[in-house]
Order: structure tokens, then sequence, then C-alpha cells
């Protein structure tokens, strides 16, 4: 039997503290330029605190800093990983290639994640958009996650669509997506990369995970196969220090030899 398993996706907004509140992004607003650590340590603490309730299995996280300028150095992975996550990983989430990932304000900007066993993983990179960090983590011989922060522009973010699409169909067993999609203009925009595929959303439709003000949408998002689909879970879990939820995802054991799909 594999599975079963739990995941957690976490857009921490880089710990700063902020909600979707209109008045924390005008309070704070100096926090995107420099955030106290004491302020970092508040918003990881009550991240912490979630996970310790849920317990994940692996814990995935975008907006996540290892130590820019207006983290103060703070690497803030390091301060979440403890003895029940041995197995950790960060990343800039730019391009290879961009200025962005030496930059002094933007270098600590990352994806990355923390897991209680030592899955195998790669650091894969989108051809469209800046940012463009994939992570791929294989839970078990039939069962990969992938997991990233696509594009602003809405342009960009299409093209992305759609190398996803090709990600998820080169895999010969089963396979989940998570990441924020920022999918501003709604879910609509998954079109082309659930249309004709085995592929389903996991997210209700009515469920929003992310607040600006009066404005809520579904932009945290899950991808799975549909065999998995029919033996999984999804909640979203207020984040109070984000103006993003949490995603959790649980996935049931799937039957001996595992489920692929077409």
């Amino acid at each position: 039997m594999a599975g079963p398993y739990t995941i957690l996706l976490s857009n921490l907004g880089y710990a700063r503290d902020i909600g979707g509140q209109i008045s924390h992004h005008v309070r704070y607003l100096h926090r995107h330029f420099y955030c106290a650590p004491t302020v970092q340590q508040r918003a990881l603490d009550q991240l912490s605190d979630l996970i310790a309730r849920e317990n994940p299995d692996l814990c995935c996280f975008v907006e996540i800093d290892q130590g820019s300028f207006p983290s103060g150095g703070v690497n803030q992975l390091k301060a979440l990983t403890g003895t029940h996550y041995g197995h950790a990983h960060i990343e800039n989430k730019y391009g290879l290639s961009s200025r962005l990932r030496s930059f002094f304000v933007t270098r600590g900007k990352s994806n990355g994640f923390m897991a209680k066993q030592p899955f195998p993983f790669e650091t894969l990179y989108l051809r469209h958009g800046i940012k463009r960090l994939v992570y791929k983590i294989r839970l078990d011989r039939n069962l990969v996650l992938f997991f990233s922060h696509l594009s602003l522009n809405r342009r960009a973010r299409q093209a992305q669509l759609l190398e996803i699409r090709q990600l998820l169909h080169g895999e010969s067993g089963e396979a989940v997506f998570l990441g924020d999609f920022n999918l501003l203009t709604g879910l609509s925009e998954l079109g082309p990369l659930l249309d004709h595929s085995d592929f389903v959303l996991l997210n209700r439709h009515d469920e929003p995970t992310f607040t600006f003000h009066k404005r809520s949408l579904v932009l945290d998002i899950c991808i799975g196969s549909r065999s998995l689909a029919a033996r999984s879970s999804l909640r979203v879990l207020p984040q109070p220090y984000s103006d993003h939820d949490a995603l959790l995802l649980q996935i049931g054991a799937s039957s001996p030899g595992g489920a692929a799909h077409a």
C-alpha cells in the first residue's frame, strides 16, 4: 500500500505578519522593505502551531525567505525545522539566469519544503515568467508531487499552465500539483490545464484562499489525478499572519501496485 499522506501548502507572505485587511497593508507597509526578526518569529510561531496541530508528513512553502535584506538575514525555513522535520530544502524562486537571484532585496525570496522523511526531489524551472522554480517531490513509486508559485502576469501564467500540463502528463503514475497559481481573473484560467485531461481541481469553487480588503479569490490551488482525487480531501486553513490561507491535502492509501492515470 502507498500512503496515506498529509501535505501542507502555505504561502507565508515572507512571515511579515500582514493579513488581508487593508489596515494591515497600510499600517505595515514598511515591512515589505524591512521586517524585524521579532515580527517574523511571531508569524513563524503561529505557523509552527498550525503544523503541530495538523501534523503533516510534508510542508510546502512559497513566499519564504532564506535571508534577504528585508528579512534582516533571517532564514525562515531554518527557524521552522525541528526534530520532526529533519529533511528540508530551500531555493530561490527566480529563473537561473535572473538578476533577481543576486539582487540584495530579492535574493532570499524562495520556495522550500520540509519533510519527516527523505523524499527524493528535484528542482525544475519553467521556461516562462519571472518566478520559475518548481519542486518535484516523489512521495512513492507511483505518486509524485509538484509545487510552485506562478506569475502575476496573465500571459506568462497561461504559458506556465501549459508547461505544468506537460509536466503532469509526463508522469506514468499519479500526480498532484500544489501552488499559489495567482489566478487573478478566476478559475476559468485553468481551462488549458484541465480541459480534456485526466486531472481535476480539488478546491471548492466557492471557498477563497486569498483576501485583500473586500476581495476574496481562489489563488492557492490543488490539481490532482482523477484517481487520486477520489481518495483525497482538501481543507482550507486560516493563516492570520498572511493574506493567504493554507491548504491541507490528505491523500488516502492507494491499492497495491498504485493507480495510474492515462
